[in-house]
C-alpha cells in the first residue's frame, strides 16, 4: 500500500483509467459522457473553491465541519492534509477549456470502534449546481475504487446520518452495507441541535473488484 499525500499539490492529475475494474470504467464513462472528469490532488487555489462549496447550505446542513473545520481557510486546509488525504476533485468541462467545481471528495486512513475492521474512511459531496443530474454515484465510486487503484487501500467504511436520505440511497447503491447505529445529535442550519441517528457503513472488499 502507498501512503496517501500528506500536503498540497503543485497541480492535480487526471485520474486515470487503470485499475479500476469494470465498475470504475463505467462510473467514469457515465461521468464523460456528461461532460465531467475526475481529479486526483489539492493545490491551495482549489482549497479556496472548495470552501466556496462547503458553504453552500445543502454541504453545511449535513457537513459542517468542512467549512467549519477542515477547509477554513488554507492553514487550516493544510493542517488536515497532515492526517494523510487523498482528495478527488469533480470538473465540468466548459466549451472553452475551462473546469468548473462541481464535487469533491476524499479517502484516507482512519478507524471507528464502531465498524470493526475498517481502516479506509471515504466522504464525498456535490455542489448544489451538479445535484440532480446523476453525478453522486459515478463520483463515489471513483473516489473508491481510484484510491484503490492508486494507493492499494481496502476494508472502507463511512458514517452518515439517517435524515440525510439522498446520502444513504447512494452508499448503498455503490455497495456500502449498513453495519450500525446509534442515536445521536447534530447542528442544525439553524443553529439547534436536532436529534438524528448516525449510520455506519462498510464496503466489501470484494466490491473493489468489480
Amino acid at each position: 500500500m502507498t501512503d496517501f499525500p500528506d500536503n498540497f499539490d503543485s497541480a492535480t492529475r487526471l485520474l486515470s483509467i487503470d485499475g479500476l475494474g469494470q465498475t470504475g470504467q463505467e462510473a467514469m464513462r457515465q461521468l464523460n459522457d456528461k461532460g465531467f472528469e475526475v481529479h486526483l490532488g489539492l493545490t491551495p487555489e482549489l482549497a479556496d473553491r472548495i470552501l466556496a462549496m462547503s458553504q453552500e447550505p445543502s454541504i453545511r446542513e449535513f457537513c459542517p465541519r468542512d467549512s467549519g473545520e477542515r477547509f477554513t481557510d488554507r492553514s487550516a486546509t493544510e493542517h488536515w492534509l497532515t492526517k494523510r488525504r487523498a482528495v478527488f476533485l469533480l470538473f465540468k468541462k466548459t466549451d472553452n477549456g475551462e473546469l468548473n467545481l462541481a464535487g469533491y471528495g476524499w479517502a484516507g486512513g482512519a478507524r471507528s470502534s464502531q465498524v470493526l475492521g475498517g481502516q479506509t474512511t471515504f466522504a464525498v459531496r456535490i455542489g448544489e449546481s451538479g445535484q440532480g443530474h446523476g453525478l453522486a454515484a459515478p463520483f463515489s465510486w471513483l473516489i473508491v475504487a481510484g484510491s484503490a487503484a492508486v494507493y492499494g487501500t481496502r476494508d472502507y467504511w463511512l458514517e452518515t446520518w439517517a435524515s440525510n436520505g439522498a446520502a444513504v440511497h447512494i452508499y448503498h447503491k455503490i455497495g456500502f452495507q449498513t453495519v450500525s447505529e446509534k442515536s445521536d445529535e447534530r447542528p442544525a442550519l439553524s443553529g439547534e441541535r436536532i436529534s438524528d441517528t448516525r449510520i455506519y457503513m462498510s464496503l466489501p472488499n470484494e466490491r473493489l473488484f468489480d
